[in-house]
């Protein structure tokens, strides 16, 4: 089994207030490094986009790949009724160490929900899709979570501004990527994909979703609001 980096530093800072940075690699090239506290942060330090998102939550709301909770913490708060997912074991023991009272500990392509009014998938959300056939795969599969009203709210980063520093791992897409995590002696790799605006948008209608843009920053990140077509 691979190593769970983001989980063992989550685990650490939460229970030994640990903050060690993870080391960033995409594609081999070294990225600004992490530090697991970013993964606690209060809705005071979240980003724009976040805020947003968090805003247009309604009504019961499923939190895919929650981390250790800061999104589907703040909504409890407020009195939303969440169910957050999250695949690390670790990370997820952490976000129900902080009082989430409904966490499923599992990969989104086994889940079977029904009836949830916001389905948040945030920080490069799309990148939980490992390929562009499969971000038209997993935006089926969350249509399927929402109710007739509901809405997914999702992000990612066109990343062709990156051409000049990441060499081109796979010849499918420039964003289909590999990451590569270094903490405390452990390594963690595994695939992720950014997707352009075009892109998510072009999938996104395939599978019969309006688009509404939330946010569309400068440095390419987008935010979406998916719905169902009536």
């Amino acid at each position: 089994m691979r190593d769970d980096v983001m989980g063992s530093a989550m685990e650490n800072y939460f229970k030994k207030n640990d903050n060690t940075l993870i080391r960033v690699f995409i594609n081999k090239s070294e990225e600004p490094e992490m530090y697991p506290s970013l993964f606690f942060r209060s809705y005071k330090n979240m980003l724009k986009y976040e805020k947003i998102a968090l805003k247009n939550s309604k009504g019961k709301v499923l939190d895919l790949g929650c981390g250790a909770g800061c999104h589907s913490l703040y909504l409890q708060n407020k009195g939303f009724d969440v169910t957050a997912v999250e695949v690390s074991k670790k990370s997820a023991s952490v976000a129900v160490a902080q009082g989430l009272k409904n966490v499923i500990k599992e990969d989104w392509r086994n889940l079977s929900l029904k009836k949830f009014d916001t389905v948040l998938v945030l920080m490069n959300g799309m990148g939980l899709a490992e390929s562009p056939a499969e971000l038209q795969l997993m935006l089926r599969k969350l249509k399927s979570f929402l109710s007739k009203t509901g809405s997914i709210l999702i992000d990612s980063t066109d990343v062709t501004y990156a051409k000049a520093d990441w060499p081109m791992l796979d010849s499918e897409y420039f964003g289909k990527v590999q990451f590569e995590l270094k903490y405390k002696g452990k390594t963690q790799c595994f695939p992720w994909l950014f997707v352009d605006f075009e892109t998510a948008v072009k999938t996104a209608k395939s599978v019969k979703l309006n688009v509404e843009v939330l946010e569309r920053a400068r440095n390419g990140h987008f935010l979406l609001r998916l719905s169902k077509m009536s």
